[in-house]
């Protein structure tokens, strides 16, 4: 439950950054084929590396993206793709946000796979044309690191 409750408080989160109202999804839906591939790839790889099951994924779409939250204690995260950001906190078009990360293995765990996460997210950009790469940092220093409350958010240009 307090899973849940934290997940639905980050992404409400990340829905007020990006300008969006949290309570409901846009009625006109992205269809880009080539960002749906690009999130099947982080399926597999969540599959792959932390045996993430699809029934601990959720998928949401949007008119300017999608995003994907993976439930799976070991690894969970939030990756947001966007091909249109309409003016959502200076952050450019077709770009991949990663929300956040977090396990239930420890510190050590985390920063090991959370390296190797990122260096698979660049590559998945390049691969799929999606140009930037964003990561949302918190502001705050809270007891648990996955609370975010407010967030700063560091873009890099992938080519």
């Amino acid at each position: 439950m307090k899973v849940s409750n934290n997940l639905n408080q980050l992404l409400s989160r990340v829905k007020t950054i990006f300008g969006r109202d949290s309570q409901h999804e846009e009625s006109q839906p992205n269809s880009d084929q080539r960002v749906r591939n690009a999130l099947a790839d982080v399926e597999n790889y969540l599959a792959d590396n932390f045996g993430t099951q699809p029934s601990a994924l959720t998928y949401k779409e949007y008119s300017n993206g999608i995003s994907l939250t993976s439930n799976n204690p070991t690894f969970s995260t939030a990756v947001v793709i966007l091909t249109h950001a309409n003016g959502t906190y200076n952050l450019p078009d077709n770009v991949i946000l990663l929300g956040y990360v977090k396990t239930d293995k420890g510190n050590d765990y985390l920063i090991n796979h959370l390296g190797n996460f990122i260096i698979f997210l660049k590559r998945l950009g390049i691969k799929h044309r999606i140009q930037h790469l964003a990561i949302a940092f918190s502001k705050e220093h809270y007891h648990t690191p996955y609370d975010v409350k407010t967030a700063d958010i560091t873009c890099v240009r992938l080519y």
